[in-house]
């Protein structure tokens, strides 16, 4: 798969510090989130399509910036973290694990949602229902992706070990929790149509207010994060200007 070959580039790119191996892993992985972009629009999931196009734009950008640079110190340090972050990802994405996490995030969204009181019930391995609607959980709606970026973070950035464990734990676990939220939300305002009919109400509810309250929830966890980890802010502000440097004649 391209995701695979692009994380095996960017090791061999850790490796050996060839610049053309960098160029090749970050702009394969900029166009497997590209490919990704027929699904979004197909479930009318504009936010997420946005965000395809503008990582595509940045990996292969960051891509082309590390043929072109002379320093290539911090790119090495910025495909290390996002070569764990991925390798943790597919490890769940690629393999059984993945039905296990989807039957857990199952699991756990019914337990939370009977203890506020809507009456979930199971409909089938990976499907939830409510009245007389149906939600099926998939791989997205576990969070796995979010939780792989803070842990890669936390795993890859050279700091001592009590600050990565606490930005594990104010990134991964809550990530967690307000995911398990998220999908209880979700499926009440789909079943009891909070914002109309159902489709209107489950669109509204997974695509507008879902996704403002995400980011603003990362936003607050990449703050905490930052301030747990100053080495990673560091990383990401000399990537910056060795960007800056680079583009403008002086790398």
């Amino acid at each position: 798969m391209l995701e695979f070959t692009s994380i095996a580039l960017m090791l061999i790119y850790v490796v050996t510090r060839r610049r053309i191996l960098g160029f090749a892993g970050w702009s394969l992985f900029g166009i497997s989130w590209l490919l990704k972009i027929d699904y979004y629009l197909e479930i009318g999931d504009y936010y997420n399509t946005a965000i395809m196009v503008s990582a595509f734009s940045l990996f292969t950008f960051l891509g082309i910036t590390i043929l072109r640079t002379r320093n290539s110190s911090v790119f090495i340090s910025a495909t290390s973290v996002v070569l764990v972050s991925s390798l943790i990802y597919f490890t769940f994405a690629l393999t059984p694990l993945k039905s296990n996490l989807i039957s857990h995030t199952t699991d756990v969204t019914l337990l939370f949602a009977k203890s506020v009181g809507f009456d979930f019930t199971r409909h089938s391995e990976d499907i939830i229902r409510y009245r007389d609607d149906y939600v099926q959980i998939i791989l997205a709606c576990t969070g796995i992706e979010s939780m792989a970026l803070f842990a890669g973070i936390s795993i890859s950035t050279s700091a001592q070990i009590r600050r990565r464990v606490m930005a594990f734990m104010i990134s991964v676990p809550v990530i967690y929790i307000l995911n398990i939220m998220r999908n209880v939300f979700i499926i009440a305002a789909f079943g009891d149509g909070w914002f109309g009919p159902a489709d209107y109400s489950f669109y509204i509810a997974h695509h507008v207010i879902s996704k403002v309250l995400a980011t603003l929830a990362l936003i607050f966890i990449s703050l905490g994060v930052f301030r747990l980890l100053p080495e990673f802010a560091d990383m990401i502000f000399s990537l910056k200007d060795e960007v800056m440097r680079t583009w403008r004649g002086q790398g």
